[in-house]
């Protein structure tokens, strides 16, 4: 695993205060999803860990290293959780910490999705951030910090990762195999690289090329007939077949100054918002909205 591109001046900057013992002990990395943030911790984690670490990253070369690359380090402990994070996953994380470091050196545990912690788990990880063990650190990783205690954050010293720029994201893709990236299909994906090769790998059941074959299809045939076929099956990614047609009416505003293409994103506007509502028929929400895409 590589550092991403866009976060190479980020990764060389903690490396070096790291370094130069001004790293804090609790960092906090926040940044949208699907921009690397995981991979970033995780290189971060690599250079903590090893014992001949130079300005250019790990020598991959020590022991450390390659117990690392094994994924098995003694002194490495990542906390895993599908929803929330509680109380008895976070303990567990901190026994972990307690004790002496098997290899000598640093103990790092890392923790994503940190945002769905408890309020009774950001508790029990106070105390240790306040008084962390000898050569201990604590790596959280979060999309909003609204969701974060007060006292989390102000024990942590926060790291804000911005989306990387369109020309990054698109080399990066191009390289990944993404002959057909696209301005659009990245925006389509809140302009989140990762997010975009998740969802072409087949690990997700619903893609942009999916919407975008349906709505040519919409506007080549039977626009009644169509859009009640797409609204059937789409209902289960209504929101986020809503928030893709807002970006199309966006676009077409932005292109042709038309009052049509201003109605159609009004439209998804507020079918966005009705979509929020427990109990909403998303069929019917969906047909009234591809309707509006009729020409």
């Amino acid at each position: 695993m590589q550092v991403l591109p866009w976060f190479s001046a980020t990764y060389r900057t903690l490396l070096s205060r790291y370094r130069s013992q001004k790293l804090h002990h609790g960092l906090l990395l926040t940044g949208p999803r699907g921009i690397g943030k995981n991979q970033l911790a995780l290189e971060l984690s690599n250079a903590l860990l090893c014992k001949q670490l130079s300005a250019e990253g790990p020598c991959e070369q020590c022991q450390s290293c390659h117990l690392r690359q094994a994924g098995n380090h003694p002194d490495f402990h990542v906390l895993e959780s599908e929803k929330q994070l509680g109380v008895d996953k976070i303990r567990e994380g901190i026994t972990k910490l307690s004790g002496t470091a098997q290899m000598g050196g640093n103990k790092v545990l890392l923790i994503p999705r940190a945002d769905t912690m408890t309020e009774a788990a950001a508790n029990a990880l106070l105390k240790t951030l306040e008084e962390p063990t000898n050569n201990t650190f604590l790596i959280l990783i979060a999309e909003s910090i609204n969701r974060l205690m007060p006292t989390i954050l102000s024990r942590c010293e926060r790291q804000a990762l911005p989306l990387p720029s369109v020309s990054e994201s698109l080399n990066y893709l191009q390289t990944k195999g993404v002959q057909d990236a696209s301005e659009a299909l990245l925006a389509a994906y809140g302009n989140a690289p990762l997010r975009v090769e998740d969802a072409l790998s087949g690990d997700d059941d619903f893609s942009f090329r999916d919407f975008s074959e349906g709505m040519q299809a919409l506007l080549a045939g039977d626009a009644n007939l169509q859009a009640q076929t797409l609204a059937n099956k789409w209902q289960d990614k209504a929101q986020q077949v809503a928030l893709w047609c807002q970006q199309m009416a966006h676009d077409d505003y932005l292109q042709r100054q038309q009052v049509a293409d201003f109605k159609r994103y009004t439209a998804c506007v507020e079918a966005v918002k009705t979509l929020q509502h427990a109990g909403v028929n998303k069929s019917m929400v969906l047909f009234v909205l591809l309707k509006q895409f009729q020409r």
